[in-house]
């Protein structure tokens, strides 16, 4: 079977409960920053060590899982009656306790610091960013009432890629580059 349908030719999209959308409606930029996100953690996990960092390989797995999740709840007909939602209030709770388990190992931030270090934080950094974009496009749909579970995972996802990236180039040896105004470059 072909993976395409040609259904999508005419710029429309299908949604369960037969539901066709033009491609532009708001529901597909929410949907397109949660994959972009789903891929950014694919190449981040690429460059992470799977030996070394199996606990984090797994629960970045969990978190992909989590984002189609997310899609799939947004998606359907009547996503405030869906059974998923005790799961993303679950998967905040464990997103806090790692930040603050790296939190606690990490050296204290009294300065905004520049995305970067080693390939996988960079990686991570951008994660956070395409995270905010979902974030964002998610709070601009009509549809959202019922969804909070899902608003304060997602807000909550970007401190986690935050901390993520910071964790991984200390791993790394690589220390957080401190931003300076540009006032004081020269």
């Amino acid at each position: 079977m072909p993976i395409y349908t040609k259904k999508g030719d005419r710029g429309e999209t299908g949604l369960p409960g037969k539901r066709r959308l033009p491609k532009t409606d708001e529901i597909f930029e929410c949907l397109g920053a949660l994959d972009q996100t789903n891929a950014s953690i694919g190449v981040a996990l690429s460059f992470i060590d799977q030996k070394e960092e199996k606990e984090l390989v797994k629960f970045l797995e969990r978190l992909q899982c989590d984002l189609l999740s997310v899609g799939s709840t947004i998606a359907a007909e009547s996503p405030g009656s869906s059974q998923l939602l005790p799961i993303f209030s679950q998967r905040t709770l464990e997103l806090e306790h790692q930040i603050d388990q790296w939190d606690a190992q990490l050296p204290e931030l009294k300065n905004f610091i520049l995305p970067g270090g080693c390939q996988a934080a960079a990686v991570i950094h951008l994660t956070r960013v395409t995270v905010r974009q979902a974030e964002r496009a998610f709070h601009r749909l009509d549809s959202i009432t019922g969804l909070e579970p899902i608003a304060v995972f997602l807000n909550r996802l970007s401190d986690y890629f935050f901390q993520c990236a910071r964790y991984l180039n200390m791993r790394a040896n690589k220390p957080d580059i401190i931003w300076k105004s540009s006032d004081n470059i020269y």
